[in-house]
C-alpha cells in the first residue's frame, strides 16, 4: 500500500508542476505590465525595516499614507495598516502604484515589502523559481518583522517616510517619540498571485486577526486551517484563470464556509489570471478591473471600521 504523506508529496509536486506551465501560458499570452517595469529597488522603497530573526538582514519596502495624512488622524483609534505582497515579478512599480491608490483610497497605511529580498525580475522562468523557492515560513518572519516594527512605533512618521524620507527619517521619528511608545494596529494582508497564497497562509498560520485579501493566488481549502482564521477573508479571482479552476475556487469557497469564516469571494466573468494590471486600469474605469478594486475596498473599508 503506498505511504499517504509520499503520495500527498507527490501529488503536491505534480500541481506546482502543471501550475507553473499554466502561470507561464497565462503571463506569456496576456503580458503584465510590471514587464515594463525599470526602476531598482532603491528607488520603489522608503524603508528598512530589521528582522526580528536574522542579525544584520533589513527587508525593504514601500511605505505608502494618503497625502492628507497628519499626526492626528494616527492617534485617532487603531492605525489601518494594509502589507500588500507582490506578484512573482518581486516589488515593481506598478504593486507601489497600486500601495499608493489603496493608501489614499482607503485613508490608511500601505506597507509593500519585498519579500523576494533584493530581486526583482522580468524573465517569467526566473519568477517561478522566485516564488517555489521561496519558503513560506521566512515569508511569515518578514511579515511579523514588519507588523512589529509598525506597532513599536518606528513608522509613525511614515508621511515623512513615504516622501522619500526613507529610513532615517523614520529613525528620527523613533527617536523624537515618546520613549517605549506602542501604536494600536488593526491589520489586513494582501497579495497578487504568489503574494495572495502567501497572505492567506500567513493569515490562517500566524495573524489570525488581520483580514485577508486574495487576488488570484492560491488558495487555502483546508477547513481545519481555515478555522484559525478569526477576521474575514476577500478572494478575487477570474473565470478563465486556467492556474485556478472553477472547481478549486469552489472548495474554497466551501471550505471558509464550513470554517464559518466570513467572506466576500467573486469569479470575474471574461478575465484570467492577474487581470488587474496597474491603477490606470482603475482610473480608466476598465471593467472588471474597478470593480475588483471596488470590492476589495469596501471590504477593506468595513473591516477597518468594524468594532474589533
Amino acid at each position: 500500500m503506498p505511504y499517504p504523506s509520499r503520495q500527498k508529496k507527490i501529488s503536491s509536486a505534480a500541481f506546482q508542476t502543471s501550475s507553473s506551465v499554466a502561470h507561464v501560458l497565462e503571463h506569456l499570452l496576456s503580458p503584465p505590465s510590471t514587464l515594463q517595469s525599470s526602476a531598482s529597488l532603491e528607488d520603489l522603497t522608503n524603508v528598512r525595516i530589521p528582522s526580528l530573526k536574522e542579525s544584520g538582514v533589513e527587508i525593504l519596502a514601500h511605505v505608502a499614507t494618503p497625502s492628507n495624512w497628519d499626526d492626528e488622524q494616527k492617534s485617532n483609534g487603531d492605525l489601518k495598516v494594509v502589507i500588500m505582497i507582490h506578484e512573482f515579478f518581486g516589488l515593481t512599480d506598478s504593486i507601489v502604484d497600486k500601495a499608493n491608490g489603496l493608501a489614499e483610497e482607503l485613508d490608511c497605511m500601505v506597507i509593500a515589502p519585498d519579500t523576494f529580498r533584493g530581486t526583482t525580475t522580468t524573465f517569467i522562468p526566473k519568477a517561478i523559481w522566485l516564488a517555489l523557492s521561496t519558503p513560506q515560513d521566512r515569508v511569515n518572519d518578514d511579515l511579523d518583522a514588519i507588523c512589529s516594527y509598525v506597532e513599536s512605533g518606528n513608522l509613525a512618521d511614515s508621511r515623512t517616510a513615504s516622501k522619500g524620507g526613507g529610513s532615517d527619517a523614520a529613525a528620527e521619528a523613533k527617536e523624537s517619540s515618546p520613549s517605549g511608545s506602542k501604536t494600536t494596529c488593526k491589520f489586513a494582508i494582501l497579495g497578487f498571485c504568489y503574494g495572495g497564497g502567501k497572505a492567506i497562509r500567513y493569515t490562517t498560520q500566524r495573524r489570525r486577526d488581520a483580514a485577508t485579501v486574495v487576488f488570484y493566488g492560491m488558495p487555502v481549502t483546508d477547513t481545519q486551517e481555515l478555522q484559525n482564521l478569526e477576521a474575514p477573508v476577500c478572494g478575487i479571482y477570474g473565470r478563465n484563470d486556467v492556474q485556478f479552476p472553477i472547481p478549486l475556487l469552489e472548495e474554497f469557497q466551501s471550505a471558509l464556509t464550513k470554517a464559518q469564516v466570513e467572506k466576500n469571494v467573486k469569479i470575474y466573468d471574461g478575465v484570467g489570471h492577474a487581470f488587474w494590471k496597474n491603477m490606470e486600469e482603475v482610473r480608466r474605469g476598465d471593467q472588471p478591473q474597478q470593480q475588483a478594486f471596488q470590492q476589495c475596498t469596501n471590504f477593506l473599508r468595513d473591516f477597518f471600521e468594524a468594532d474589533s
